[in-house]
């Protein structure tokens, strides 16, 4: 009897030997589960980032004539009757400009492609932000030719867009700020801002977007400096706060 006690206690302790050495040679094989981290800090998604994007593609191709446009379809949203309005507003601008197009050609057009529209996006985001930028190349056989970007910035929190005043606390002077920033980096890039007259204030709707945590300021061509500095482009020297804020020092 005593002698089973003692084998019964031997295989016990050989099976949970082999069993720890079984997890440890594994260890390095197990998924890796919960946030993924990297270093001593742990990285969760942000939640812009999780944001569900469909390409919509609108194609047209004919002898005098090449619509090659695609925008993005937001589908992720809670809030349906926004998602509606914002992914209205993107298609209703790209239909636009392909029916323009369609419009103006007709049996007396040359069967040389002279029309064209084309269009692709990038998504940028950063924590609650999303910014969706759909780059424009729209020409019309030497009647008009043009590309921009059309900017769309979104607080995927609460679900609405916002402008550039909503990216600084309240009472911060960010306008005077930008300008002076756009005013140094423009003297030391040669570009010569409202025909030398400066740039004094910033339009309505401004046009900016959020890429790698950084703000960017936009101008289409034409828009604050003479056409031959096509569009433009500032990136501002400001950190993001905790609170989703630009600091401005």
């Amino acid at each position: 009897m005593k002698k089973t006690v003692i084998i019964i206690a031997i295989v016990i302790l050989v099976c949970g030997v082999i069993f720890a050495v079984y997890k440890v040679m594994n260890h390095g094989n197990q998924p890796p589960v919960g946030p993924i981290e990297s270093g001593d800090v742990t990285k969760e998604p942000d939640l812009a980032e999780l944001t569900v994007i469909r390409s919509i593609p609108v194609q047209n191709k004919t002898d005098n004539s090449n619509i090659n446009a695609v925008y993005p379809c937001i589908t992720s949203f809670k809030n349906k009757n926004f998602e509606n309005y914002v992914n209205n507003l993107m298609a209703s601008s790209i239909l636009g400009y392909t029916n323009e197009i369609n419009s103006l050609i007709d049996d007396l057009t040359p069967d040389v492609k002279l029309y064209k529209y084309v269009t692709s996006y990038k998504k940028y985001t950063c924590g609650n932000y999303l910014t969706l930028v759909i780059n424009q190349d729209y020409q019309t056989g030497g009647i008009r030719s043009d590309t921009w970007k059309d900017v769309y910035n979104i607080d995927v929190l609460s679900e609405r867009l916002i402008t550039l005043a909503d990216l600084f606390e309240a009472g911060v002077d960010f306008e005077s700020a930008i300008i002076s920033e756009i005013t140094e980096q423009a003297k030391s890039r040669n570009i010569i801002l409202q025909g030398g007259e400066g740039l004094k204030k910033l339009p309505t709707k401004q046009k900016f977007y959020i890429q790698d945590g950084k703000l960017i300021i936009y101008f289409d061509p034409s828009e604050v400096a003479a056409t031959v500095f096509g569009a433009l482009e500032f990136e501002m020297p400001y950190t993001m706060n905790e609170n989703g804020y630009f600091e401005i020092k």
